[in-house]
């Protein structure tokens, strides 16, 4: 694009999730995917067939990826509650009761959120204030 214009709008809340996972599977940015979508609305291809080639290699490439290996960033294992359970305890036993740390030792075990993300802080904060959690922890931490 040689030039351009800002427009701005509003993105309807039942649509917002729908379209920020779009623009993450695409892989690239929002603009680039609302063009797209214009232009495919509109039935205007990019205007040089290697432009309009190198996104369809970009997307395949994309779409391939995920297939391989997942999505981009979110851990390949499904929650498990007791290996979850033990990575907490074994990180807080090895003296790292932090939620980072906690946080980045589930990614790396490979385990995703019971939402299917990766973890961060706030959600393994939020995870262990929920049921009993922070109880089944201190269980298996006394208990290995």
């Amino acid at each position: 694009m040689s030039k351009s214009n800002l427009v701005a709008f509003r993105v309807p809340a039942e649509l917002q999730d729908a379209f920020s996972e779009a623009v993450e599977a695409a892989g690239g940015d929002k603009s680039a995917w609302l063009v797209d979508a214009i232009r495919s609305k509109l039935n205007r291809p990019a205007a040089h067939a290697d432009i309009r080639m190198l996104a369809l290699v970009e997307r395949m490439e994309t779409a391939a990826a995920a297939l391989a290996g997942g999505k981009k960033g979110i851990p390949p294992h499904p929650y498990n509650e007791v290996a979850v359970l033990q990575i907490v305890a074994n990180t807080i036993r090895d003296g790292f009761d932090n939620g980072r740390v906690i946080a980045e030792r589930l990614n790396e075990a490979g385990f995703q959120t019971k939402a299917g993300k990766a973890w961060d802080k706030d959600i393994y904060s939020a995870w262990k204030r929920q049921g009993n959690n922070a109880e089944l922890i201190k269980t298996v931490s006394v208990g290995s």
